[in-house]
Formats: structure tokens, sequence, C-alpha cells
């Protein structure tokens, strides 16, 4: 298989102590991730967004429903990195799906690094881009 019809994946490191990643959709530019009042973040998706990977318990803390229909007998729990990108190619995603690959590191007991990965769907879309301050799933024919 080409590597140009292979999802592509984009590797990033941030420096230790920094802040986790808030990453944006590299289509819309829409925020993914909120943060409660506690602190915590959640996944706030946009249509692009297919999936959040969150590499510490190796599931998914998102998936959109293409992205459920598209692994619907495929093993998706206790993944690790590797086994996300072979994921990634079986479930039929090509080269419109960049997977972006987050690691951040802090302080607890010692130091720690996590990996987080978050997969934006460049083939959704299509006539309504644009329109992503509208309502989201919204009513209308």
């Amino acid at each position: 298989m080409k590597s140009a019809s292979k999802p592509q994946l984009a590797s990033v490191e941030q420096p230790f102590g920094g802040t986790p990643p808030r990453p944006h959709c590299p289509i819309c530019g829409r925020a993914v991730l909120r943060v409660d009042d506690d602190g915590l973040t959640h996944a706030d998706p946009c249509r692009h967004l297919a999936f959040v990977f969150v590499g510490e318990v190796g599931d998914f803390e998102y998936r959109s429903p293409d992205f459920t229909r598209r692994t619907a007998h495929r093993r998706i729990h206790d993944l690790d990195l590797t086994r996300l990108r072979t994921l990634l190619v079986n479930a039929g995603y090509g080269n419109g799906l960049l997977a972006l690959e987050i690691t951040y590191g802090g302080m607890a007991c010692g130091p720690v690094w996590y990996t987080d990965v978050y997969g934006f769907d460049y083939g959704v879309g299509g006539e309504e881009e644009g329109k992503e301050g509208g309502s989201e799933g919204g009513g209308g024919a």
C-alpha cells in the first residue's frame, strides 16, 4: 500500500511540564476539547473529528458515527499506538484522515508522559463547509 493511501500521521511532543494540549481542528479551526468547572477535559467534537484516542488507557474518549460504523467488527479496546495505526488502515481510512498524535508530560510521583491521538477526517464536509458556527446536526432538509 502506498503511503499516500494510508492515514497520515503527525507526531508532536510538547516540552515537559507544558500545559496539556488543546487541539483545534485543522479543517474548521474549532477547539475539539472543552474544560469543565473541575478542570477536566472532554471531547467537544466538530463534524471533522473522527475520534479521540487516550493512550494512557488505550481506549477512545470519542468516536464519530462514521468511525463507529467503520470499526464495528474490529477490536477497539486496549489498543496501543501501533495497533491504533493498524486499525485505521483496516477501517478503510486513506490519506483523507490526519491522525494528530500529541505527547505531553508533567510531574506526578515522578515524571509521566501521555500520548493522545486526534483523528480528523478531511472527507467530511463538502457543500456544508464553512457553516461550522451553525446548528451542528440541527434541522433542515
